[in-house]
């Protein structure tokens, strides 16, 4: 038996020989008195003092660094509780009822109301206070609950649509049926259309109504002229050229005078002869309208046929119009000015 170093004394046979001693790579006395050896040693050097300080430190770093970010984050949740109180605040003062419906707007930007001023957020408003009362537009009235509700409000008043005096200006086509001719007819479809001076002569071409123009249309000082004219000049033989020169010195005059203008085309005549003149003329109408902005109300098209003659029922002579061809003249008048507001 060979003892280790003074440690306890133990025998091990390998083979024939005895065993060379072997050292622990840790060995403390004290452990080999009570017959226990240490894997790891009991005691530390410098280096490793200094590195188990550093450790400790970290970790007591690391759990002041959480107890800061906890800290912090109760904050922001604070502040964002707080946040939300005030706006619920706000929209609770733009509801009916709420307090900010007794003051001014002038405390939010560009003088906006709060409910425009807080936008599309939508929250649960808090109760208002007692002294927040509803204001009411009218007399309050109980209801089945016994609740107190507004009672109806007043309609707006309506602004009368404005009345309109007018002129009409022409031949025969213009002045007769003498009875009830076509402008007596306009004025009593409607009462915002009063007829001033019906200035239909029997017999007049365009030149002769542009002559008469200040005597019988800026004499009577009216916001609107009709003008039909053109027949007796196709039945004369005057250039259409000059018809339209005449119109159109008609149509300038007016609208200096702040006249409205309404052209009427020519109606058809029972010569089916007339009806590509007609036609013609009534192109020319068209296009002088479209140059001076003027509206051109056709009352060929309801008085003709396919063919462009007059329907029978419309006229005493083939050339005039009778009761019922006047009629509806100014029915196509009406359904044309009607749409723009006269």
């Amino acid at each position: 038996m060979t003892p280790l170093d003074g440690g306890p004394e133990s025998e091990v046979e390998v083979g024939s020989g005895p065993v060379p001693p072997v050292r622990m790579a840790h060995f403390d006395p004290k452990v080999g008195q009570t017959k226990r050896l240490m894997a790891h040693p009991v005691r530390r050097g410098p280096i490793g003092a200094i590195a188990g300080l550093t450790a400790t430190e970290s970790h007591r770093a690391g759990r002041i660094t959480d107890e800061r970010s906890r800290t912090a984050m109760r904050r922001r949740d604070l502040a964002v509780v707080l946040a939300l109180l005030l706006v619920a605040t706000v929209v609770s003062a733009s509801l009916p009822g709420g307090w900010g419906n007794s003051t001014s707007s002038a405390g939010t930007p560009g003088g906006m109301t709060a409910a425009a001023f807080v936008g599309e957020v939508i929250l649960a408003a808090p109760t208002p206070s007692p002294s927040a009362t509803p204001t009411l537009s009218a007399s309050p009235s109980a209801g089945p609950s016994g609740s107190v509700r507004p009672s109806a409000t007043a309609k707006p008043s309506v602004t009368p649509a404005p009345a309109f005096r007018f002129v009409a200006l022409g031949d025969s086509l213009t002045a007769w049926p003498a009875a009830s001719p076509w402008p007596s007819r306009l004025d009593a479809k409607d009462s915002r259309l009063t007829l001033v001076h019906n200035a239909g002569v029997p017999g007049d071409t365009t030149a002769q109504m542009l002559s008469r123009f200040k005597r019988d249309v800026v004499a009577y000082n009216p916001q609107v002229l009709f003008v039909l004219g053109g027949t007796n000049d196709m039945g004369k033989s005057i250039s259409q050229a000059t018809s339209i020169a005449n119109l159109r010195a008609i149509i300038v005059a007016a609208q200096a005078k702040k006249m409205r203008v309404f052209l009427l085309t020519v109606p058809p005549q029972r010569s089916s002869s007339a009806a590509p003149v007609i036609n013609s003329f009534n192109a020319a109408l068209l296009h002088l309208a479209n140059s001076y902005r003027v509206v051109l109300i056709d009352i060929h098209a309801p008085l003709s046929t396919s063919t462009g003659v007059y329907q029978a029922q419309f006229t005493s002579d083939g050339l005039h119009f009778n009761a019922l061809g006047a009629q509806t003249v100014a029915n196509a008048i009406y359904s044309r000015i009607h749409r723009l507001g006269y």
